[in-house]
């Protein structure tokens, strides 16, 4: 995992290490006709949720510079996102977490926009951002029950797959993980998860940071590393908030 996170800061990419790509090409037409059509509910069924966003809609519910202080923003272009390839676990409950290493995910979501942001030493509301804490988001929408499904099988793999499993990246690299941790998760959108992946591979690896919110039928998946300290990775809640607010707030519209 070490080798994929360094490799894409470099590029500043990042995008080996989020969860998942495979969107469809003509995502915005086929999101656009399925708004017309339903409008999903939530689990409980209590209140219609805003149907599934479009993806030039998620472009604009991405976190942006003028959104955060103290971060760098910048898009992520669908490329350079599914370059990363497919992730596999060898164990297949184990696989909602590995393809967090990847660029495919099961289910894929209907379409996705993507940011990287880094840190130029921001104080978020509980921690100082350092100047290596760097990460990304990716803002996808679902059809059916698509976001649904996504935090209940990752949140299964969580507790399944505590004590680690073996791995390849979307390179086809040996990436197996020596530990996954439960978090506390925030206070945010209709569910959410929080969790660290740390790389078997004690010479090189480290520790990523992440946490996933759903907010109807769409997941934000937010990752943070701090490249200074490797061990002991860093996800700003202003980042984290930031997107969560940032995408309601389009659903609400």
């Amino acid at each position: 995992m070490s080798r994929v996170v360094l490799a894409a800061t470099a590029v500043a990419a990042l995008g080996l290490l989020t969860a998942c790509g495979g969107d469809d090409s003509d995502g915005d037409k086929k999101s656009d006709k399925s708004s017309e059509k339903t409008a999903e509910k939530t689990p409980g069924g209590e209140k219609p949720a805003a149907p599934p966003l479009s993806k030039a809609a998620l472009q604009k519910a991405v976190l942006a510079k003028s959104d955060v202080k103290g971060f760098e923003i910048e898009t992520m272009t669908e490329k350079e996102f599914t370059d990363g390839g497919e992730a596999k676990a060898a164990k297949a409950e184990c696989q909602p977490v590995a393809q967090l290493m990847g660029a495919k995910t099961n289910p894929a979501p209907k379409a996705s926009a993507y940011v990287t942001f880094a840190s130029a030493g921001a104080l978020g509301s509980d921690e100082k951002a350092g100047a290596g804490v760097t990460g990304m988001i990716r803002v996808s929408s679902y059809a059916d029950s698509g976001a649904e499904q996504t935090l209940k099988d990752l949140k299964g793999a969580l507790g399944t797959c505590a004590g680690g499993f073996a791995a390849t990246d979307g390179t086809g690299q040996k990436s197996d993980v020596a530990k996954v941790e439960q978090l506390t998760a925030p206070k945010l959108g209709d569910e959410a998860l929080a969790f660290t992946v740390t790389d078997a591979d004690k010479k090189d690896g480290g520790t990523v940071k992440f946490t996933v919110v759903r907010s109807g039928a769409h997941v934000s998946v937010i990752f943070g590393v701090d490249l200074m300290n490797p061990n002991k990775p860093v996800l700003p809640e202003t980042v984290v908030s930031g997107q969560v607010n940032k995408l309601e707030k389009a659903l609400a519209k």
